[in-house]
């Protein structure tokens, strides 16, 4: 008979019906004192999504000294591929897209090592990369002014950003800045609110701009 559970998929980004494809279940027990004994499990299930079928590994451990408030052994579940609570944007990955030429290979491999942060909960790490993102975007257009406020002033100037945009940017850079010197750690919510802000940022740069002048070029002019 089939068994069924409830897992996160990646493809579908949601908690799905999963079939079990295969089970190892590992128990363990130590000795840490006069007649005082430890121990738990991990169990190792092999996956498929019922939506997508997509497969994968859930990882799921317990130990004796680790419980809730009901006193109930507290699961901890890891999945191989990790996790991920965003999926990358289309034009990242699309090879004929606008990031698709040699400059822009920095700017694809630093997006996709600020997801793969992301997807592993490592928050500080995302947003330290997101800042040095958006340095190299300003350099990179405007070049580099001496200091983060002249470059965001010369990135502004350039039309690249509006007042408003600008207000948006600047703590960004400044949650980039307090992660790195500061031991300051952004909830979820945080690194969700600056990875919307910084795709948006690099859709009106590159993906917008770009989509735009194919269709002027497409689009026939007025006969006089």
């Amino acid at each position: 008979m089939e068994k069924n559970l409830k897992a996160h998929c990646n493809t579908c980004l949601r908690e799905t019906n999963h079939s079990l494809l295969h089970e190892e279940e590992q128990p363990w027990s130590e000795e840490v004192g006069y007649n005082q004994l430890i121990y738990g499990a991990e169990t190792f299930n092999m996956i498929k999504c019922c939506g997508c079928d997509s497969v994968k590994l859930m990882h799921n451990s317990w130990f004796s000294e680790m419980v809730d408030e009901s006193g109930q052994p507290y699961i901890e579940t890891n999945y191989y591929p990790p996790a991920i609570s965003r999926a990358e944007p289309k034009w990242l990955s699309d090879v004929l897209g606008p990031l698709s030429s040699t400059n822009d290979v920095f700017i694809v491999d630093l997006f996709r090592e600020i997801y793969s942060a992301l997807h592993n909960n490592s928050r500080r790490l995302a947003v330290m990369g997101i800042r040095a993102l958006i340095e190299h975007l300003m350099i990179r257009e405007v070049k580099d002014n001496g200091s983060f406020k002249k470059n965001i002033e010369a990135f502004q100037d350039a039309g690249y950003l509006s007042k408003k945009q600008r207000e948006t940017i600047e703590p960004i850079l400044e949650a980039g800045h307090a992660a790195i010197h500061r031991g300051y750690e952004p909830s979820p919510e945080d690194v969700l609110t600056v990875v919307e802000v910084t795709e948006s940022l690099v859709e009106t740069i590159y993906v917008h701009s770009k989509k735009a002048s194919k269709l002027k070029a497409r689009v026939p002019g007025r006969t006089k």
